[in-house]
């Protein structure tokens, strides 16, 4: 999964990147970064030790800090249209602090105002894009139509993705072509310890009218604790009441935004989770690991991650009856540990 962190000059997008990638990849200012962010996962934790592991790995999220998008500078949007029209998702970072030191571009602090001139520049450049494939001299009759629809939604002061007139298959099919208004977009809402509730309020509400998910993230602290040790980044996640990280909050919002789910596999070699979209099959997922058990598959053992830790392992779990055996069309849960028997 490869996500684009999008907003508005000084919104702290490169903040909210430092913080998701545990500050470890070097960054330049009205470039594009990137990065791996591993998202801390306690089943995983739970399982290693179970299991006692040599190896942890979890999901990782490949994050894109794309340079800020300013209305009076062509060269900025060009910039960043080069690394969106290629990730799966936007995560729209939009401010909510204040700051002496960082003013405000616009000289204000207004979230929903923000959200929308963003909006706009991504449409326009959208309707930039259909007008030139459509001004092609051969173009075939099927992407005539769909660029004409793709139009007609964008004219709309739409983004694709939530355009009611496109088919889901439709919307794939713009996305594959490049157009960055066919991406799942989610906010982020960047804020101060001062923030008022108020404000808070009304941009999750606003986000809620439109049809999108939402997170309220302090980038700047999370970055500093990102930083620490994990223990120590325990202590301070719970001494500002911060339930879980940035990067693990992010990561759930984005796994419903693009309907994703996780399956485990653990062993003394190693405990790990996987990626798969929700709805896939066991022998799906078996090749999300290699393509050798997918086409080598068998069946597969299952059994919930829950279970499996309170008896204490495999063997425990098939004496207390807890392990099935599944076919290949069987629809993997979320949590659920697999252990695929399969021969090549």
């Amino acid at each position: 999964m490869e996500v684009g962190i999008v907003g508005l000059p000084l919104c702290g997008k490169t903040t909210l990147f430092k913080a998701l990638t545990g500050n470890k990849i070097p960054v330049k200012d009205k470039e594009i970064n990137m990065g791996a962010a591993l998202v801390p996962d306690e089943r995983v934790d739970a399982l290693a030790a179970v299991f006692k592991s040599k190896k942890v790995v979890y999901a990782s999220i490949n994050v894109v800090d794309m340079p800020g998008v300013d209305p009076d500078d062509r060269k900025s949007t060009s910039r960043f249209l080069e690394g969106a029209r290629s990730v799966d998702a936007l995560v729209h970072v939009v401010r909510g602090f204040e700051s002496d030191l960082v003013p405000h571009p616009m000289g204000r602090i207004n979230p929903k105002e923000d959200a929308e001139i963003l909006d706009t520049e991504l449409i326009f450049a959208d309707m930039e894009m259909a007008e030139k494939r459509l001004s092609a001299k051969k173009i075939p009759q099927e992407e005539k139509v769909l660029l004409d629809k793709a139009s007609k939604v964008l004219e709309q002061e739409q983004l694709l993705v939530y355009g009611d007139s496109l088919t889901e298959e439709e919307k794939e099919q713009l996305k594959k072509m490049g157009f960055v208004t066919a991406r799942p977009q989610m906010y982020v809402l960047n804020i101060e310890e001062s923030t008022s509730k108020s404000l808070i309020d009304d941009f999750t509400m606003f986000a809620h009218e439109k049809g999108r998910l939402s997170l309220v993230v302090n980038a700047e602290l999370e970055s500093e604790i990102s930083s620490l040790e994990p223990g120590e980044q325990k202590a301070f996640l719970e001494e500002y009441g911060i339930a879980e990280p940035a990067v693990v909050r992010l990561a759930k919002t984005l796994y419903d935004l693009l309907g994703l789910q996780s399956f485990l596999t653990a062993g003394e070699k190693e405990a790990r989770a996987w990626t798969v979209k929700k709805g896939a099959t066991a022998v799906e997922a078996a090749g999300v690991i290699h393509s050798d058990i997918a086409r080598g598959f068998i069946r597969a053992e299952v059994v919930n991650w829950q279970d499996l830790v309170k008896v204490g392992g495999w063997k425990e779990a098939q004496q207390a009856g807890l392990v099935r055996l599944e076919r290949k069309d069987y629809i993997i849960q979320e949590g659920d540990v697999l252990y695929f028997r399969f021969h090549v």
